[in-house]
């Protein structure tokens, strides 16, 4: 497979492969999934691209079903994040291109990270 000049440009046949081959996360539920397998550092790539353009309604390159999708995992990834769950970084690729990077932080076993866990579970199952 041929990579695209822009990962944005990619039909939804390609998003699949590129994906793949990036160890990319398309969707919420593999986010959550990928999370809860994670350890302690590992890191999570859940864009390339510009995230607030591709976000948007109006500037997004994206399908439709695709910009759904990207909102949920940022909204999710954000959350996971303000719950001290992870770190969100942002490596430059190219001009208007990013890697939003999810990187996961230690668990502990105290009672703080036991709260981080019990979270974790609502953000999992929606209901946060």
């Amino acid at each position: 497979m041929m990579l695209p000049q822009n990962p944005d440009q990619a039909s939804l046949a390609d998003a699949a492969d590129l994906a793949a081959l990036l160890d990319l996360v398309l969707d919420e539920n593999t986010l959550c999934d990928r999370f809860a397998d994670a350890t302690a550092g590992d890191a999570i790539t859940y864009h390339i691209g510009m995230l607030a353009r591709d976000r948007d309604k109006v500037a997004t390159k994206l399908p439709p079903e695709r910009r759904d999708e990207l909102e949920l995992v940022a909204r999710r990834a954000l959350a996971m994040a303000e719950a001290g769950l992870c770190h969100l970084l942002q490596r430059r690729m190219d001009t208007e291109c990013f890697a939003y990077i999810l990187v996961v932080r230690p668990r502990s076993t105290n009672s703080r990270g036991m709260a981080q866990a019990a979270l974790l579970q609502k953000l999992q199952r929606g209901i946060a």
